[in-house]
């Protein structure tokens, strides 16, 4: 055991993490949840539903409800991956409800940090695409700790804006690869998942149906959205409180 020091990027606890996921593997139930939810949402609501300006908001709203839920999802697995660090098991029963309980402060984070991004991409996008993408990403990276803070550190969803800001400061080469480890998460699992899938689904008509594609998506997503939780749940820790692992 050694303390980890603030700034200092513990390479251990990605390693450590796919032994805790495989004892833990309620950590990606949440997320599983969330991804089916969100796919019957888009089920209800398809992006071409309607035209103009009232399809248009359709698909807004919809997309930030699925944000939100996706973050909510997040936040559960972050309890339960911050219980598996420190005791080796997590109940996911509690974790459900200590997320309950901090329901509000969660989804005000989620929106905060949405937000945020969406309207650095939008800034950056006065400059160019290149511009665009790269606020987008020292946005995602400066905030990056807003739901660990407010599901893990119960940190109002405002000001958990804050006490990301200053963790990001705190510890700025473990910050920047966890967002890596976050942004490949979020954008790129869910194509090298379908790529991967793609000869067993070609050759089976019953798998290859779009809502099926989408669970079995869906499930891959879940198991790396719970390794990324519990990488960030660590680091979260570690920006923190410099706790002892």
């Amino acid at each position: 055991m050694r303390p980890v020091q603030p700034g200092r990027i513990d390479f251990m606890s990605y390693v450590r993490a796919f032994g805790l996921l495989v004892r833990n593997p309620q950590i990606a139930l949440a997320p599983f949840a969330a991804s089916v939810a969100t796919i019957l949402l888009f089920m209800l609501v398809p992006a071409e539903a309607g035209s103009g300006f009232l399809g248009s908001m359709n698909s807004s709203i919809a997309g930030l409800v699925a944000q939100l839920i996706a973050s909510f999802g997040l936040a559960v697995a972050l309890i339960v991956a911050e219980a598996a660090w420190r005791r080796g098991k997590a109940p996911f029963d509690d974790a459900w409800e200590d997320a309950r309980g901090k329901l509000g402060q969660i989804v005000f984070a989620a929106f905060g940090i949405n937000f945020v991004v969406y309207v650095a991409g939008l800034v950056g996008g006065l400059l160019g695409p290149i511009g665009s993408i790269v606020l987008t990403v020292v946005a995602y990276a400066i905030f990056i700790y807003t739901i660990p803070a407010a599901a893990i550190g119960g940190i109002p969803g405002g000001a958990a804006l804050n006490a990301s800001v200053e963790r990001a400061k705190r510890t700025v080469l473990a910050t920047a690869l966890v967002t890596v480890l976050y942004l490949f998460n979020l954008i790129y699992v869910p194509t090298l998942i379908i790529e991967a899938l793609n000869p067993l689904l070609l050759g089976n008509s019953f798998l290859a149906q779009g809502v099926v594609i989408s669970l079995i998506s869906a499930f891959f997503k879940a198991i790396a959205t719970g390794y990324v939780a519990l990488v960030l749940a660590k680091a979260y820790d570690d920006a923190s409180y410099g706790r002892w692992r």
